[in-house]
């Protein structure tokens, strides 16, 4: 028992290095002022191979990390909505990334049982959607109209290239570690 706890600490601890590294690079690949997110692909591994509350806990450090990159002003987008709304974007950029890494997990979970790859795959498109989507709500319930509409125009070339990239990468990604720790 003690065994297997400690091979999941040390599997989560990997893939929270995993996340960290991913979204500092990722904060300087930019189609226009908005990073790519690239973390979404180990969020949403990590809650397939070990449930919910690993997803979940990815997506807690996805959103520090994003956070952090906000504040610092390695993010020009999010550190112009922090200066207007310090608060809401602090809470948003935590908050998004936990609900995108539980829903992945949860998609996984309930779809995994009839085939994996498609669980995966679904799991792939989920995850950004929440992510964006929860981004996108914010947007327009505590921002201005007329930012939020140019913001979340800007944002929709990369949403579709994180949709395409954790889609397509997720089902691949989760084989070869499946096969690796068989």
């Amino acid at each position: 028992m003690q065994k297997k706890k400690t091979s999941l600490m040390v599997a989560l601890a990997m893939f929270a290095a995993l996340v960290i590294v991913l979204q500092v690079v990722a904060t300087f690949i930019k189609i226009g002022s908005f990073p790519i997110t690239l973390t979404l692909v180990p969020i949403i591994v990590a809650g397939a191979l070990y449930g919910p509350k690993a997803g979940s806990l990815m997506g807690l450090v996805f959103g520090v990390v994003v956070l952090a990159m906000v504040v610092v002003g390695a993010d020009p987008g999010g550190q112009a909505l922090f200066a207007l709304r310090p608060l809401v974007t602090s809470v948003v950029c935590i908050i998004k990334g936990v609900l995108a890494g539980l829903a992945a997990a949860l998609i996984f979970k309930a779809i995994s049982k009839q085939n994996k790859k498609f669980a995966l795959f679904m799991a792939g498109l989920v995850c950004p959607l929440v992510n964006t989507g929860t981004l996108y709500l914010v947007l327009f319930v505590f921002f201005e109209a007329s930012l939020a509409s140019i913001l979340s125009a800007l944002m929709s070339v990369n949403f579709l290239i994180e949709v395409c990239i954790n889609a397509l990468l997720a089902p691949g990604l989760y084989i070869l570690i499946k096969n690796k720790s068989s």
